[in-house]
């Protein structure tokens, strides 16, 4: 691998990586309880943001060490499933 293609890689992951911490800092800011768990987050960010799972993982490690919600790290409680 080129040195110009491993530097445009190593942009580009690191573009991944910034726009998913800002994508989730709008979601843990203000003390919001965490409402989906970091899978239905990462499904989400890759979709949307069209961002690898590890650019979401690191950018979730990161938005979480930002703002100091290390509550995130938890599992999502059970939540009250509705009968059909």
């Amino acid at each position: 691998m080129t040195s110009s293609r491993s530097q445009e890689l190593s942009a580009k992951a690191d573009d991944e990586r910034r726009r998913c911490h800002d994508w989730l800092l709008k979601f843990m800011q203000g003390n919001q309880p965490k409402f989906l768990t970091k899978a239905e987050l990462r499904d989400a960010a890759m979709r949307e943001l069209k961002v690898s799972k590890n650019s979401f993982d690191f950018g979730w490690i990161s938005a979480i060490e930002e703002t100091g919600r290390h509550d995130w790290y938890e599992p999502l409680r059970d939540r009250f499933k509705t009968k059909s």
